[in-house]
């Protein structure tokens, strides 16, 4: 699996570290079932983690971040992005909320603020939850509408992937 990873500075002494994983072709007509016409699909997962999980982190990095992915999608015009809460601990000001459900809530408002520009560019998006009763989190699948006619694969494929 071929990966693509930037850091990003809050400039406050903390960075957040950004992956895009992207499935190799085998992955894509074997796993995933995708059409032989839509081979030329790039697909990849993103991960996003601090570099230092005991230091906040300034929101100007997700800003950057967020920025930074959008790109992503003009490099990349056959992209498909998806994106999983972690369900790991974290610590936060909000203990009554769950990890899985404070990061979506902060990915959400990242989301919203950024729609504008994503619907320029033509890229929509799909939410799911996956994993198993107990241990289920939120994700969100990005694509073009070009694509729209094999997204049903990509979010079966991760609905299988984190509920085995």
């Amino acid at each position: 699996m071929e990966s693509i990873e930037t850091i990003i500075p809050d400039n406050e002494g903390n960075h957040l570290v950004i992956v895009l994983s992207f499935y190799d072709d085998n992955d894509k007509t074997g796993t995933f079932q995708i059409p032989q016409e839509f081979v030329e699909l790039d697909i990849a997962d993103i991960s996003i983690d601090k570099l230092h999980i005991d230091l906040p982190l300034n929101l100007s990095a997700f800003f950057k971040m967020c920025q930074w992915l959008i790109d992503q999608f003009s490099i990349f015009p056959n992209a498909v992005f998806s994106f999983i809460c972690s369900t790991d601990p974290l610590e936060t000001h909000h203990s009554a909320m769950a990890s899985e459900q404070y990061r979506w809530n902060l990915f959400e408002n990242l989301y919203q603020r950024n729609i504008p520009k994503l619907t320029e560019m033509g890229i929509e998006s799909g939410d799911i939850i996956v994993g198993t009763d107990g241990y289920q989190t939120f994700a969100r699948v990005f694509y073009r509408i070009k694509h729209a006619p094999v997204i049903h694969l990509v979010i079966q494929h991760l609905t299988n992937k984190y509920s085995a």
